[in-house]
């Protein structure tokens, strides 16, 4: 190797103590794996976290070795893992065979085995490139199972099929790797995950876990290649299966059904999501702006208010939790067209910002920002096989003036609820109705006097007729 693995100068003084004591320390798993696409890709190498595994020592001498540095913190079910409060981010393990003992992801019994080989020990690793391990002694990449070469090749393949089918999760992880490292499954590997699917496996999963792969599959720079190879092993959940094949009006859609479209769409919101104010609940929008589809879409491929069809599908996705987000995506999905609309129509200023203030009420989390509607929008415009550059360009004229002259945000209302009660409103029951009078008013560019003034007359006119 050209180069070697660096690691913080704690750790190199821990590591040489370790060794002192006749320990044998090794770097394992995507520290090794992203090394070596590092030096392929000739990119500076950027891992905080990094595994390790001892070996030829006890549980007790390791523990007693890294006391020395720090407090230890002991963790993983058999507790074989260890990790010091001064090492953030760097896990000492053991190594250990496991059996497995349920159908959950964590259903294992741990064995720990301090001298356990080599060829054993990577048997329980999930594919080749993950089962690399660094020789931090002699700086030397130790490759049982041909992962420098899949890496090169960009293969993903299991390292063993009996082990490999003991984690549902795997499968779930696969999909993420193939979308971060933009890599192909090798057939054999594909077809035991395509068995573990019929299986029923991914149902003895926990939505935490299931929630953090998609994460990390939305978070990649291709994310439409993960959910391409979960669509290849039927293992989609079913608001993302009911986008197959289901067709949409050619002449807007040439490139095909909503989910071949949901996918153009998630790869360009990848491009753009940093300038987002929320990136991973802009990438569940991207995936799930068109959920409604293909409950409205008819012979003829319209889909005639689908926005709102959206939101009652989206009350079946319960991988998201965070309300926060929840809402977030609500607002997304319901007006991912909206503002093409307001620009084509060339709508006048009041229904814009009507527009500002509807979305305002919706989003009590005060996470949505109408850039990022924007972000999606234009997305959603150029993930299709059809678009005209001149209706673009009219949108973007439309929203830039719309921003510089009237702002990004819903005006703060001048008359207030106190307001009304400083004037002698005593009908409390109408002041919602009052107040949203007096807002309309306001955005007619009244003063506050004139509004109470005019609230004032209609009240009367209404008390005596």
């Amino acid at each position: 190797m050209l180069d070697i693995i660096q690691v913080l100068p704690l750790a190199d003084t821990i590591f040489k103590d370790i060794m002192s004591h006749g320990g044998k320390v090794y770097i394992v798993g995507g520290t090794v794996r992203d090394f070596v696409l590092s030096q392929m890709n000739h990119q500076p190498l950027n891992s905080k976290d990094m595994d390790l595994e001892i070996y030829h020592l006890s549980f007790d001498e390791l523990k007693n070795i890294l006391s020395h540095y720090g407090k230890v913190n002991t963790y993983g079910k058999s507790f074989a893992i260890l990790g010091l409060n001064t090492l953030p981010g760097y896990d000492f393990a053991l190594p250990r065979k496991e059996r497995k003992t349920g159908n959950k992801h964590q259903d294992f019994d741990v064995m720990i085995d301090s001298e356990l080989p080599l060829e054993k020990a990577v048997e329980r690793r999930d594919v080749t490139m993950n089962a690399l391990m660094y020789d931090y002694e002699n700086h030397q990449i130790i490759d049982l199972v041909g992962g420098i070469n899949d890496i090169h090749h960009h293969i993903i393949r299991m390292v063993n099929p009996q082990t490999f089918q003991e984690d549902p999760l795997r499968i779930l992880r696969i999909a993420n790797f193939v979308a971060r490292f933009e890599m192909r499954v090798d057939y054999q590997t594909q077809h035991y995950c395509q068995i573990m699917i019929k299986q029923g496996m991914l149902k003895d999963l926990s939505i935490e876990r299931v929630y953090e792969e998609y994460k990390k599959i939305l978070m990649s720079s291709h994310p439409s290649l993960g959910f391409q190879f979960l669509k290849d092993i039927d293992a989609l959940p079913s608001y993302l299966k009911n986008l197959i094949n289901c067709s949409q009006r050619k002449d807007y859609h040439p490139e095909g059904d909503v989910f071949n479209h949901t996918m153009l769409v998630l790869d360009l919101a990848a491009t753009c999501k940093q300038y987002s104010h929320y990136p991973e609940a802009f990438m569940w929008s991207a995936l799930l702006h068109d959920i409604g589809k293909p409950s409205v879409t008819n012979e003829q491929g319209q889909a005639l208010q689908h926005e709102l069809a959206g939101l009652d599908v989206f009350k079946e996705v319960d991988l998201i939790s965070n309300k926060k987000m929840r809402e977030y995506i609500k607002v997304m999905i319901h007006y991912h067209m909206y503002l093409f609309i307001l620009a084509r129509g060339k709508s006048r200023d009041m229904k814009y910002l009507k527009f500002l203030k509807k979305i305002d009420c919706i989003n009590d989390g005060g996470c949505f920002c109408l850039e990022d509607l924007m972000l999606l929008s234009m997305c959603d415009y150029f993930g299709r096989g059809y678009h005209d550059m001149k209706q673009y360009e009219a949108f973007l004229d439309y929203m830039d003036d719309k921003i510089d002259r009237l702002g990004n945000k819903a005006w703060e209302p001048i008359v207030t609820g106190k307001d009304l009660i400083a004037n002698g409103f005593e009908n409390h029951q109408r002041y919602k109705e009052l107040l949203d009078k007096a807002y309309h008013m306001q955005l007619q560019r009244m003063s506050k006097e004139k509004i109470i003034e005019l609230l004032k007359r209609d009240e009367r006119k209404r008390i005596h007729g």
